[in-house]
């Protein structure tokens, strides 16, 4: 199967993709039959394109290169003019959009207009980017579902724990009745190092900056934004929650003091930042918040940058998740996993939005 592919986004996750998809060649081909070529890749100026696909060797070189605008073959453009960046349609392609970018979490915006727009066109579409699916997850299944093409987007929830994928999967036919998990790896670390070091919320925030696990401006991370990214789509995806971001409480990391980590320690206790959500009657209600968690749940026991999820289901009980790499590479990873499992999606059936 012939995979053309239009990468939104050449930032570190957008370079780890393109490296991964030239590593992986030969194992895509061979154990799956999938021979995937990026056609071009975009940016806010404009993007570099080769119908007939960019070379892995020039690939691998923008990967490792500086600024895309600066290298050989780059065309000023809007990215929103997708008629001068999809693949063009060929007969026994496969057309997919991978969204590598960042958007405004409010609005969705640039992504969702351009995502829904590539979906009637009859590009599948494969979104590390959580806004679209924030801001309005339901018009983007529906889109999806009315157009015929698979959505994918377990790289937006948790990236390299399989969260999506097995509530879709492993869980299909059971109703979930809630979600607790801790979903961001830097206030994941920054409440370890608090905990098992004694350091101050300063100092623990510092230690992750030096190790790369928090961003230059954390913001997202660190007031609870991100977990509750993460919850919501998962709230929405597995519960049919159909709620908005406004629809979540939550409460960050911030005000967390080494005198409180030190009052649940004497409590048999530790902080974890979780995002839960929960089917109650007809409704499900979201929140995010520094949560004191008894030593013996094993939400407690999911230390320093790891992740962990845990789903309630009516017919299959508790099913708990734990591990999975984060940053660059892991998300990249997540983007190669869903364009194999929308290969085989559209071998079989259309339409499915997972």
């Amino acid at each position: 199967m012939q995979i053309a592919i239009c990468l939104y986004g050449f930032g570190n996750v957008g370079r780890e993709f393109v490296r991964l998809l030239n590593r992986k060649a030969p194992y895509l081909k061979s154990r799956h039959g999938l021979e995937p070529r990026v056609v071009s890749i975009v940016t806010r100026k404009g993007g570099i394109r080769a119908e007939s696909g960019i070379d892995c060797p020039v690939l691998v070189n923008l990967a490792n290169a500086g600024t895309l605008s600066d290298q050989e073959g780059f065309v000023g453009g809007d990215p929103s003019d997708l008629d001068a960046w999809l693949p063009p349609m060929r007969e026994g392609d496969v057309r997919v959009l991978v969204d590598a970018t960042w958007s405004d979490l409010d609005t969705g915006e640039p992504a969702l207009s351009r995502l829904k727009d590539a979906a009637r066109r009859g590009c599948h579409l494969v979104t590390l980017n959580k806004a679209p699916l924030v801001a309005d997850f339901d018009g983007m299944a529906q889109v999806a579902r009315e157009s015929g093409v698979c959505l994918k987007f377990s790289g937006a929830a948790a990236a390299g724990l399989p969260a999506i994928d097995t509530v879709r999967v492993s869980l299909a036919g059971a109703q979930v009745d809630s979600i607790e998990g801790v979903l961001n790896s830097t206030t994941n670390y920054i409440l370890t190092a608090m905990s098992d070091d004694g350091l101050s919320y300063e100092e623990a925030l510092r230690r992750s900056r030096a190790m790369g696990l928090a961003e230059t401006q954390p913001e997202r991370d660190v007031s609870g934004i991100d977990t509750a990214c993460k919850i919501l789509i998962l709230a929405n995806a597995a519960m049919g929650a159909r709620k908005r971001l406004g629809d979540v409480k939550v409460t960050g990391i911030t005000e967390v003091t080494s005198r409180e980590i030190a009052y649940w320690a004497v409590q048999g206790r530790t902080l974890r930042l979780i995002g839960r959500a929960v089917r109650t009657a007809d409704d499900v209600s979201i929140e995010v918040k520094p949560t004191p968690v008894p030593y013996k749940d094993f939400l407690a026991q999911v230390t320093g940058d790891s992740k962990g999820v845990r789903f309630t289901t009516d017919v299959f009980g508790e099913l708990t998740i734990v591990g999975g790499s984060g940053g660059p590479s892991a998300a990249a990873s997540s983007a190669l996993k869903d364009l194999i499992n929308l290969a085989k999606a559209v071998g079989g059936e259309q339409g499915h939005i997972s």
